[in-house]
């Protein structure tokens, strides 16, 4: 363990009467297993000891060293809910270098969420969170961003209810709103180190410095969008600018654990049909490489879901597109999380060799008609889904 450790017991157990009935010498003796495996840096003494207890404690204690912190090594991003997570280690259930966090608890990404929490059924949404983790989750990402709702009462309403239970709560929470006040009020009631999604400069230098210093007291982790005050970043450059700007700010003047910074520099639409938009995939894949050569210890995050919003409708289609997407991402630039739902992702070397190479053209915009093609094969997979349900011949395969 990376801290000092600290053991001050009591004098026993509690009598009938609720007084202390050890002595100093059984209490001294009582911890000595702690000096003799060097195990404390500090010991003292709570319920039932007196100056005496303290004193034979001290005698006791005077023979041994006090336990040596581990050497320090590379700054490792150290999340918890009731268990602890290293992100540096993870590996999720596809076996992969990475931390899934899980989208169905957020009103953007699940209809089902949103209708639940319009209804104020808690119950049936903590359902949801347990189904994530069991899926592969290794984070729950919690949002309840919606107009016709009061953000905040949702917020802190739902992270009470899921610190009470054990099997949501054992995983670290991402607190994800647009409106700082409102993750901000979740942050009060959430146990455990846990992730602020998001910040951005797109609100000024000063007020992101001021809810980046509120963010390192509270100890958490912090997703930065790469926003500015001109907007968006969309190209490599501009992902790149961005977060090296905030990168600068919040570990040279906020003094923001760099370790503990998330960079999320946009996951955009590919497949629309605008020629405008057909490099984002390979922009967010370089700029992730760029981003982590020279901003040391940081993670690159990313709302999966955004990359296939063009093909909504076709799960096999979407989720074939995000498998190339993070195989690459992972393996080749080093992202290190996303916003995905565990149970629908493929693994890559599962994908038909006629989808992989849709995919690679596509995410890579490696062909004029990458888009039209998917396309095509968007509809052969739709005619499958309806044919499967009405009984009838499956259609025609295209070919390429």
């Amino acid at each position: 363990v990376e801290c000092f450790l600290h053991v001050y017991s009591n004098a026993g157990l509690p009598n009938a009467m609720g007084g202390y009935d050890e002595s100093p010498d059984d209490m001294a003796q009582a911890n000595k297993v702690f000096f003799e495996n060097g195990w404390l840096n500090m010991v003292g003494g709570c319920c039932g000891s007196t100056p005496p207890h303290i004193k034979a404690i001290r005698e006791m204690s005077e023979s041994y060293k006090p336990r040596k912190l581990p050497d320090v090594g590379r700054p490792k991003m150290w999340l918890s809910g009731l268990e602890d997570l290293k992100v540096e280690d993870v590996h999720n259930h596809l076996g992969l270098p990475f931390l899934n966090v899980g989208e169905r608890c957020n009103i953007s990404g699940s209809l089902r969420f949103k209708k639940l929490m319009m209804s104020g059924d808690y119950g049936t949404a903590m359902d949801i969170a347990k189904k994530q983790v069991e899926d592969g989750a290794h984070v729950i990402d919690i949002n309840v961003d919606d107009g016709m709702l009061d953000g905040l009462a949702a917020m802190q309403k739902f992270v009470k209810i899921a610190v009470t239970e054990p099997e949501v709560s054992k995983v670290p929470f991402m607190l994800d709103a647009s409106k700082f006040e409102i993750v901000l009020a979740g942050l009060k009631w959430c146990q455990g180190k846990c992730i602020v999604n998001s910040i951005s400069l797109k609100v000024g230098e000063e007020l992101f410095k001021e809810q980046a210093t509120l963010l390192k007291k509270h100890g958490c982790a912090v997703v930065v969008m790469a926003f500015d005050e001109e907007g968006q970043a969309a190209t490599e450059e501009e992902k790149v600018r961005i977060c090296k700007r905030s990168y600068d700010i919040l570990v040279n003047e906020v003094k923001f654990p760099p370790e503990d910074i998330i960079f999320d520099p946009n996951v955009l639409t590919i497949g629309t049909g605008m020629e405008e938009h057909a490099n984002y995939g390979v922009d967010f894949i370089n700029a992730t490489k760029t981003i982590k050569e020279i901003c040391p210890y940081v993670k690159i995050s990313g709302g999966i879901s955004n990359l296939s919003f063009g093909f909504r409708g076709v799960m096999k289609i979407r989720e074939s597109i995000h498998s190339v997407f993070l195989h690459h991402a992972i393996l080749e630039s080093g992202m290190d999380v996303g916003i995905v739902n565990a149970h629908e992702m493929i693994a890559y070397d599962d994908l038909e060799e006629d989808m992989k190479l849709l995919c690679e053209n596509l995410v890579f915009n490696k062909t004029p008609e990458a888009t039209d093609d998917m396309l095509e094969r968007t509809a052969y997979e739709r005619a499958c889904i309806d044919a499967k349900k009405k009984g009838l011949t499956m259609p025609r395969k295209p070919r390429g």
